[in-house]
């Protein structure tokens, strides 16, 4: 009943139309901190060489031509070089639509705009560009993004969910505090660890875990960042952590993308993903068949584009916890690998990691890791991508190429030798 095919496949198939790639992150993030960069050139690699990819800040021309050397990336890049958090890439698009209009005559086929996140701005960006969208209406992408929502339509459609408790932030009102301690005070007499979650858990932020001793700490720093609603839960004790992706075309049709392990830091923020290691076939089996239902409603209501919905897997049970109802930081990831299969040979195992070094341009860090660097032919190297706040603070991210999981441990081992590391 459903395909199984490459996500670019599913976004398009036919040759006369042209990709326009737009990874911004911001305009899943209302509030953005320090936390939140964009994340732009992440496309850099996923794009062909006739497709288009548009930043919002700088290309760093050196990176841009080690892929090209490598036979990944496309020529066809525009450049907003935007330096205020203010502007989403779909609003600079709206602005000055005219530099993203001259690629797409100069390539002269039918545009498609993909965006990260489906917000009314996107719908917009892809009306300027003359382009067909591949997203969806701004009601269905909340209605499935926001955790609480997601809950309810589990509970629609008969899917069992954490049991927990939605409150809504009042600060003005001295009460406040005291209602929101005595949920998580009543959720602890029964577990030992409650989990408090903004319901658009922007990247990690407005994440908590209590044991009850800092309930007022917490309560401060949600207030002032501002979050309305938060979700209370017991912290189950959690074994796996699977996301199963799909998409939805932009004709209806539903295509699984697979189910890949998340990598979790005090299992709550996800630092990476892991491709390859085997599920036990009831858990596959359950994920799948709820996933099929949830994927189906959302089909049904309208929704276009990639859905990754999060599971845990503990003694409890098996629970969807959140929809990531846009592409996922790993969409972008099975994009690249499939890219490089496509160059070099099949990856049984590949695994994404945010990861950190000293702060370097492109060109250091290619000397820093040249041992490991993907070099076009390996099998068992380090791919690095999302490297525009290298230079700044040295963070980026990188896609461990494997053969085996042996591999995978022995290149984290050297590139921890070499200086670079989780941080």
């Amino acid at each position: 009943m459903y395909g199984y095919q490459s996500l670019r496949k599913c976004i398009s198939n036919n040759d006369n139309e042209l990709i326009i790639y737009g990874a911004d992150n911001f305009s899943q993030f209302s509030r953005r901190d320090a936390s939140v960069n964009s994340k732009c050139d992440r496309a850099l690699p996923v794009a062909r060489g006739d497709e288009l990819v548009v930043l919002r800040g700088k290309l760093d021309h050196v990176y841009h031509k080690w892929l090209r050397s490598h036979g990944l990336g496309s020529e066809y890049v525009v450049e907003y070089n935007a330096h205020s958090r203010d502007t989403t890439l779909s609003e600079l698009i709206i602005n000055n639509p005219e530099p993203v209009k001259n690629i797409i005559r100069q390539i002269g086929k039918k545009p498609v705009y993909v965006p990260w996140f489906s917000g009314r701005m996107e719908t917009e960006a892809a009306k300027a560009l003359g382009a067909d969208f591949f997203g969806a209406p701004e009601t269905e992408t909340l209605k499935y993004n926001d955790k609480s929502s997601f809950k309810s339509v589990c509970g629609q459609l008969g899917v069992s969910v954490v049991e927990g408790t939605l409150f809504e932030m009042h600060p003005e009102n001295n009460q406040d505090y005291i209602e929101m301690k005595n949920i998580i005070s009543g959720y602890l007499t029964t577990c030992k660890t409650v989990i408090i979650r903004g319901t658009l858990g922007e990247a990690g932020m407005s994440l908590y875990k209590t044991q009850g001793d800092d309930i007022s700490e917490i309560y401060q720093e949600i207030a002032i960042s501002g979050e309305k609603s938060i979700i209370i839960e017991p912290f189950l004790d959690v074994l796996s952590s699977p996301n199963d992706q799909w998409v939805i075309s932009r004709d209806g049709n539903i295509d699984s993308l697979g189910i890949r392990d998340q990598i979790c830091e005090r299992g709550m923020v996800h630092i990476g993903t892991l491709k390859g290691a085997k599920t036990s076939p009831d858990i596959l089996n359950y994920i799948t068949k709820t996933s099929v239902k949830i994927v189906n409603d959302m089909a049904e209501s309208g929704y276009r584009g990639v859905v990754g919905i999060d599971y845990i897997v503990s003694d409890d049970g098996i629970f969807p916890v959140e929809n990531n109802a846009r592409f996922n930081g790993s969409s972008y990831v099975s994009m690249i690998v499939d890219n490089i299969e496509e160059l070099i040979s099949p990856i049984p195992y590949w695994k994404f990691i945010k990861i950190k070094t000293s702060a370097c341009s492109f060109i250091e860090l290619t000397k820093r890791i040249k041992p490991v660097l993907y070099d076009g032919k390996k099998l068992n190297s380090v791919f690095p991508f999302s490297c525009d706040t290298l230079p700044l603070s040295g963070d980026f991210a990188v896609i461990l190429l494997a053969e085996n999981m042996d591999e995978i441990f022995n290149m984290e081992e050297s590139l921890k030798e070499m200086g670079v590391k989780r941080n």
